[in-house]
């Protein structure tokens, strides 16, 4: 479960980390320097009779102060790590070695000391209880950030383990309980020292606070109910016993009452001071189960309806948990489900969808727009697909998928809508179809207007008048126009409907390129037309449907190119594919109009203005270009330079084709 941590609270208790550190390091350097290299009696032992600082206590206690002042960061330097994590060693290794002394009865570590620091008084080596303390508190720094697998940190429960042992001893001190601080069978100068074990614990509050806002310690500065009981309570629960405990020894000393009495006072008063934090604990607990069950209430709520939202509408909506198991999938939905359902162990409804690509081709596991929103993050937006459904119809959708992210940013479900698009792919059909129909309608006409054309030129003894010449022309130049709209139309109905038929054959393609811009010499209107072609390419194509695109692209340079400039028309290869471009100079394409170039009925406002049209032209030249493999695409510099690029694969060796649908 994760808490939210109070920025407030977490704050001051990772700037309380380091002023600690700094307690440690300050009492220790006074205690080794005044102390024992000075000689003032009065720093190792604050009170004659009780057990004094020893010179590697307070050795001890500078390195783990200056342990915990550098790794206290959360991110540290590597060097200011690396020192902090040595100083953190040397304290537990003082620590272990002071143990062993102990255990085993040897007094090198003594001389050692008394070696080292010499010193007026003579050294002796920390009490048992400080020398576990320096080795658990080495251990912790070290493990600051160690984390187990269920989230729980090493480090601040070697620290509460020391807490406890210095905290018992003070307690010692304040009730005269000596077996507290010093070990029985031990002499006094071997006990821990009163200014040892306070300076202990606030070096372990230091690396409880270092970092507050993980294990224990995210409970206490957590902004939940619990989380502020625990820091209302915690301070009386750790002074209450121990004030009440004093006054009753007090008492007992000054003859005001027996230890029985004693005893049975401090029960009681335990007693009926513990009742009001219990009740204060309750009503904190009720209210808390109040608002949570409030909180519940609300979110049951807004699931309900949110659900029903879901259930009502008409796109169909998928929720995947991580693995990927549908845990929602409204009506809509289901019914685009698959013949196949079920087999699934897991919660929620078991289905199956059977996704195609709009041609009919199995989807790949891996680029279904849901996998790809679970797997990688990425969401998808308005993927055209095509679901085969329990019934056998074949039902065209619009799939849009995206990932859901939990708290600390990692993937937890995914979203997916598939959105029915029959009606507007019928739509899209009927237009195609009335497309055509006109489009073959208007043939007749044409034709017919065309042979009256023809009949008034030639069947006219004499032939028409010069007053006639230019009307008749007129209407000739407009026929020649309708006839062409009505081709461009025809073909885009056949690349909307996938019909477009391709008579492949090998084709050398320079051939065609300069048979192409032979042709256009004559409407070039005085602009030069240049051709470059690093070899002789083979390739396999319909050479009208080639000499097509050419032909377009070249009447487009001349339109659209400035007077008198020249239209460059290059050739060359690349890889596995042959590349045409047509450049010429001129005004150029802005550049918001460039990616709709290749789109329907799409003309630019330059264009309007300096020629006629449909804007089918570039379109068309897409669509033939993309039914032989290739792609066609356009850059621009506007008022410098135009270039139209398409590509087709090459082929080195072809037999002709018997035919084939493109």
């Amino acid at each position: 479960m994760t808490v939210t941590v109070d920025p407030r609270i977490s704050k001051f208790l990772q700037r309380l980390a380091p002023v600690m550190a700094s307690v440690g390091v300050v009492v220790g350097t006074i205690v080794l320097v005044g102390g024992w290299c000075f000689g003032v009696e009065s720093l190792t032992v604050l009170v004659p009779g009780l057990p004094p600082m020893v010179a590697l206590s307070a050795a001890g206690l500078i390195l783990t102060g200056l342990a915990l002042w550098l790794l206290s960061p959360v991110t540290p330097d590597p060097r200011r790590r690396g020192a902090g994590r040595v100083c953190a060693t040397l304290t537990s290794l003082l620590g272990a070695l002071t143990l062993a002394e102990y255990i085993f009865h040897q007094e090198w570590l003594s001389r050692l000391c008394a070696w080292l620091l010499p010193t007026r008084n003579g050294a002796l080596p920390p009490s048992p209880q400080t020398a576990l303390a320096f080795l658990l508190l080495g251990l912790a720094l070290l493990l600051l950030d160690v984390e187990t697998r269920r989230g729980l940190r090493p480090a601040q429960y070697l620290a509460l383990t020391v807490a406890v042992i210095s905290w018992t001893a003070l307690i010692g001190y304040g009730t005269g309980a000596s077996q507290l601080h010093t070990l029985p069978g031990l002499p006094t100068k071997l006990g821990m020292a009163l200014h040892t074990c306070s300076v202990l614990v606030a070096l372990c509050l230091g690396i409880l606070a270092a970092r507050p806002e993980q294990g224990l310690m995210s409970t206490l500065s957590g902004t939940h109910s619990g989380s502020a009981l625990v820091r209302r309570l915690l301070p009386a629960l750790l002074l209450g016993p121990y004030v009440l405990g004093h006054l009753s020894l007090l008492g007992t000393r000054s003859g005001l009452y027996t230890p029985t009495t004693a005893f049975a006072l401090v029960t009681g008063m335990l007693t009926f001071i513990g009742l009001p934090f219990i009740w204060l604990a309750s009503r904190r607990l009720n209210h808390a189960g109040l608002a949570l069950e409030q909180s519940y209430r609300t979110e049951a709520l807004q699931r309900a309806w949110l659900m029903s939202i879901i259930q009502q509408m008409p796109e169909g909506v998928l929720i995947l948990d991580e693995q990927g198991h549908i845990l929602v999938a409204n009506a809509a939905a289901q019914s685009l489900r698959s013949r196949e359902s079920g087999g699934l162990d897991v919660p929620g409804p078991q289905l199956r969808f059977d996704m195609r690509s709009p041609s009919g081709e199995p989807v790949p596991p891996e680029e279904v727009p849901c996998v790809r929103a679970l797997v990688r993050g990425e969401p998808e937006v308005g993927i055209e697909l095509s679901l085969q459904t329990w019934d056998g119809r074949s039902v065209p959708v619009l799939a849009s998928a995206t990932p859901i992210h939990g708290n600390k940013g990692s993937r937890s479900g995914a979203v997916a809508i598939f959105h029915d698009i029959s009606l507007l792919k019928e739509l899209e059909r009927q237009r195609e179809e009335w497309t055509s129909l006109v489009a073959h309608d208007l043939r007749q006409p044409v034709s017919v207007i065309a042979l009256a054309l023809d009949a008034l030129r030639h069947d006219t003894p004499g032939g028409p008048s010069e007053e006639q010449q230019e009307p008749l022309q007129w209407i000739d130049t407009s026929v020649g126009r309708l006839r062409r709209m009505i081709e461009d139309l025809l073909d885009a109905s056949r690349i909307e409907a996938r019909q477009l038929r391709l008579e492949r054959q090998p084709v050398v393609l320079t051939e065609l390129v300069h048979e192409s811009v032979r042709r256009m010499q004559g409407q070039a209107e005085g602009r030069p037309l240049r051709v470059t072609a690093t070899e002789e390419t083979r390739t396999l194509a319909d050479p009208l449907r080639i000499d097509q695109v050419l032909t377009n692209l070249l009447s487009n340079a001349v339109k659209y190119g400035a007077l008198h400039t020249p239209i460059d028309v290059e050739l060359h290869r690349q890889e596995d594919e042959l590349r045409v471009s047509v450049s010429n100079e001129g005004p150029g394409i802005a550049p918001e109009d460039l990616p709709h170039l290749f789109q329907r009925f799409h003309r630019t406002k330059e264009g309007r203005k300096q020629a006629a049209g449909i804007g089918l032209g570039l379109y068309i030249c897409k669509g033939l270009v993309e039914a032989h493999g290739g792609r066609l695409w356009a850059e621009s510099e506007p008022g410098l330079r135009t270039t139209f690029s398409f590509s087709l694969p090459v082929v080195e060796r072809a037999e002709p084709p018997t035919g084939g649908r493109g």
